[in-house]
């Protein structure tokens, strides 16, 4: 794929994620897609490592459970032949505690699979901000 064409399925997940569109998000996921978020594993819900379809689905049901984003904006996309990196600026309201979480510069690293398929997604974050609003 075209570094162009991966941009534009990153983007299209995106804006399938803006509006709820879980199919639309999973449309381009390979079927083993393997999502890593690492930073606050073992004591924020989505955090860890989730592979496949039914472990991506259980991660948005967590954050929709505890997250209100308030701000979900992408400012730059780095792309080549097999990987998207992705800059957003993200606040957050957690429905728990109504803890604020701001990061303006949340980076994810998209890879795609020679299928065109993306095969995994890791998030590049410090978890400070969130495991102090998470504690509050």
């Amino acid at each position: 794929m075209s570094s162009e064409a991966n941009v534009q399925t990153v983007k299209d997940i995106y804006a399938a994620f803006t509006r709820g569109d879980r199919d639309a998000m999973l449309a381009p996921l390979a079927e083993n897609i393997r999502f890593e978020s690492e930073s606050a594993a073992g004591e924020i819900p989505w955090a860890g490592v989730h592979v496949g379809h039914a472990e991506f689905l259980t991660i948005l049901n967590q954050l929709a459970e505890h997250v209100q984003f308030d701000v979900f904006e992408q400012s730059d996309f780095l792309a080549s032949e097999s990987q998207v990196a992705t800059v957003s600026h993200m606040e957050w309201t957690l429905k728990k505690n109504g803890g604020k979480v701001s990061y303006p510069e949340f980076v994810q690293l998209w890879t795609f699979n020679e299928a065109g398929k993306v095969a995994r997604v890791v998030d590049i974050y410090d978890p400070t901000p969130l495991l102090t609003a998470w504690r509050g």
